[in-house]
């Protein structure tokens, strides 16, 4: 279970949260809505470790959350000098060879695109890299900020499918606005 107890976070004098608890349990997709600067990213921010809370605290199964994190974000770190193929040899530390990488990409329609350069990707496609970066740790918490905002309707049946595998594997938060992303979720948090 993916829990959030009296969470706050501020920057400066701004408040972007403020006492925020909830509890997630596994196999369950959350979207995480509000209007556009309430907060959403940060709050995947707070759950991935990547900033820490003004206040509160986050828990998986009792114990810290970020080891169990994976994130994908339009502005997650990318190598743009660097090929698909080896973003994500460079992501995933070197644990495997060449092939099972490719056709980790290949899941992702990035199997003819593994030898471009990441910076010369469409925006689409770099989306669809930070996904596959993401979905090739399996962790149990999965965190996709606006994950479908410039994929058209074949990349968005890819993040179907790795929400469905992610059922299994523990949970999910959204952060969105779009409507179609809320239907394949079975809750919300509201920033």
């Amino acid at each position: 279970m993916l829990e959030a107890q009296a969470l706050s976070k501020r920057f400066g004098a701004r408040i972007v949260l403020r006492n925020l608890s909830f509890k997630v349990e596994s196999g369950a997709c959350i979207a995480v809505v509000g209007r556009n600067g309430a907060g959403k990213s940060t709050l995947l921010r707070l759950v991935a470790g990547l900033v820490e809370p003004s206040r509160g605290q986050i828990r998986w199964n009792g114990g810290a959350a970020r080891p169990f994190c994976a994130l994908a974000a339009p502005d997650a770190p990318l190598y743009r000098e660097l090929t698909c193929l080896e973003n994500l040899r460079f992501f995933a530390q070197n644990a495997a060879g060449d092939a099972v990488l490719r056709a980790h990409l290949d899941l992702w329609a990035l199997g003819n695109r593994a030898d471009d350069l990441a910076g010369d990707l469409s925006s689409g496609l770099r989306a669809r890299l930070q996904l596959a970066v993401a979905a090739w740790f399996e962790r149990p918490i999965l965190l996709l900020d606006e994950p479908s905002a410039n994929l058209d309707e074949s990349g968005r049946e890819l993040v179907k499918r790795l929400l469905q595998t992610q059922k299994s594997r523990g949970v999910t938060l959204l952060a969105t606005n779009d409507p179609r992303d809320l239907e394949l979720c079975n809750g919300r948090i509201e920033i």
